[in-house]
């Protein structure tokens, strides 16, 4: 249910926030007031394309925020789509700046794709392009299939599963087949491939193993040339730093006994010439290590290049040289097999194939089942909707092949004249007979909708008088199981209001056009339903003319 919209600076609005009821919600005002801006700023909120010139003159952005409540079916499959939640409403925001729009769900950052997936789930609008994709016959399997419910809907994505599988064996059996001479080369060519990375026994970690050694053996005589200078530095016949340390502490051991703090100055250069007589000998065994080896360098340096050339062919890394290894093992399994390999699959296919006929025959049986009951209801509708002695017809025919949708064409026929023969639905031109037939295909399927919002513009256009009334009862019974939103200029439908809401406009004192909008109380309703009758004068006799259209109104949800 949508529970609030909120916008700020967005065309002639200022600053708006407007708090929706349950039930039948009807939007009224002057023509110009700003009516389908409002109805603009829901569309843009949930994705609609949006134009830079859409912020109000002097405004850095423009800001529309729309709040739902949600029920747990639809708030679990949100969840696991990534949204986060604190209670059962859902903020989407969107922020309009010249350069860049921001789409924010209960405060998270979306792309302007999922919010528009986001709002399939939570509203349906019908304008004037809705009623007449009508008249695209293409859009009918999807009306007629939403009057069938749950269990057809399981039954038909049970079908699309099917039918991705079989695409997708159908592409792979429709891929060009290869010659035997062009299947021996490439045979050939993985085997050299796979034989060159097997025989080069490659570890994971080999890389930088041979890369640090060879770094070693290539500077083996500058090592050791170094240690022999430290160890005669450190340890040699003349001068060295471990003679004059122990030349020291025999110095210092004479005089130890004299004093507490020469024995700790003792103690501490007796560690001092243990320590450089450990590190002399560590240092010249470490010199016997580093002895240059030629054939081990001229060993590593092999390998190093062939590690790298290996990586030039196949991969960055041995890694990436192992799994090229084993994917093309894979690959040369399938073409020594793609004998087999291809009868499996015909295999497959006719397996998936069978499978899918027997589902599209399923959900055929399903939709032709169903045909009369519908005919029926939506005839029913038509009849409340002053299209008397209409008849209307669902037509079934086969496609050439299998879709997505089944092996159905859906096309509704229609005569709306007695004495008529049905016809297609293109050939009703009036909008406001389009209108009313949608409202009849949306009343009779409301019931397994699960889309629990609706909002009508233009469902008035075309009509007045009788038939805005039974236009109006339909609304009233659509909004006992709906939430429904409409834009009016009838006073009828108007009257049958849960919540009345009116758009004025305004200039300020600053020379501004600003649109607002109010919710009537029950006097509001009557003064806004008088103005609507023509009224210029607030007229006791138009006044008296609104109450009883009220009162019509009233003892009609009554009975509903």
């Amino acid at each position: 249910m949508l529970l609030n919209l909120h916008v700020k600076n967005f065309a002639l609005i200022d600053e708006i926030d407007i708090d929706f009821n349950e039930g039948l919600n009807i939007l009224t005002g002057e023509t110009g007031a700003g009516k389908s801006v409002i109805l603009g700023s829901l569309n843009i909120a949930m994705g609609a394309k949006a134009e830079k010139d859409i912020i109000r003159t002097g405004c850095e952005f423009a800001l529309v925020e729309v709040l739902f409540s949600v029920d747990e079916d639809t708030k679990n499959f949100l969840t696991d789509m990534g949204v986060s939640f604190e209670d059962d409403t859902l903020l989407v925001q969107r922020k309009i700046m010249p350069a860049r729009n921001v789409f924010k769900v209960n405060g998270e950052t979306f792309n302007a794709s999922f919010v528009r997936s986001v709002s399939e789930l939570l509203i349906d609008v019908y304008g004037q392009h809705d009623y007449q994709n009508l008249l695209n016959s293409k859009n009918h399997i999807d009306i007629f299939d939403s009057y069938l419910g749950d269990s057809f809907d399981q039954s038909l994505n049970d079908y699309k599963n099917t039918y991705k599988e079989y695409l997708s064996i159908k592409k792979e059996l429709d891929a060009p087949l290869i010659d035997d001479q062009a299947r021996e080369r490439e045979i050939a060519l993985l085997e050299y491939q796979i034989n060159e990375i097997e025989e080069a026994s490659l570890k994971a970690d080999e890389e930088e193993n041979v890369e640090t050694r060879l770094k070693v053996l290539e500077n083996a005589s500058k090592i050791q040339g170094s240690l022999g200078t430290i160890n005669n530095l450190i340890s040699g016949e003349y001068s060295s730093a471990s003679g004059s340390v122990d030349e020291a502490l025999r110095e210092l051991s004479g005089i130890s006994h004299f004093d507490d703090n020469l024995e700790k100055l003792c103690d501490t250069l007796n560690s001092i010439s243990e320590m450089l007589t450990d590190f002399s000998r560590e240092a010249d065994d470490l010199y016997n290590e580093y002895s240059p080896d030629e054939s081990e360098l001229n060993t590593l340096r092999e390998r190093y290049e062939l590690i790298n050339d290996l990586e030039r062919k196949y991969g960055r890394t041995i890694e990436e040289v192992l799994k090229y290894h084993d994917d093309k093992e894979t690959e040369l399994n399938e073409l020594r097999d793609l004998k087999d390999v291809r009868e499996k699959l015909e295999k497959d296919f006719d397996r998936c194939k069978d499978d899918l006929a027997k589902k599209a025959d399923k959900i055929s049986s399903l939709r032709k089942k169903a045909t009369a009951s519908f005919n029926a209801s939506i005839e029913e509708s038509l009849k409340d909707l002053n299209f008397n002695q209409s008849k209307f017809e669902v037509n079934i025919t086969d496609t050439a092949d299998y879709t997505n949708m089944g092996k159905d064409n859906v096309k509704f026929t229609i005569s709306v004249n007695p004495g008529e023969a049905l016809k297609a639905l293109e050939s009703v031109s009036s909008g406001g007979e389009l209108s009313r037939i949608m409202l009849a295909l949306k009343t009779v399927s409301a019931s397994s909708d699960e889309v629990k919002t609706m909002i009508f513009d233009e469902i008035d256009a075309g009509i007045s008088g009788t038939t805005a009334w039974q236009v109006a009862k339909k609304l009233a019974l659509l909004s006992k199981s709906h939430q429904v939103i409409c834009i009016t200029h009838l006073q009828q439908i108007a009257s049958m209001a849960d919540a009345h809401f009116k758009i004025e406009k305004e200039v300020t004192d600053d020379e501004r056009t600003s649109t607002y909008i109010n919710l009537l109380d029950k006097d509001g309703e009557i003064a806004e339903i008088s103005r609507m009758l023509g009224d210029e004068q607030a007229s006791d006799t138009f006044k008296d003319n609104a109450l009883e259209i009220k009162k019509r109104a009233l003892d009609y949800k009554k009975t509903i």
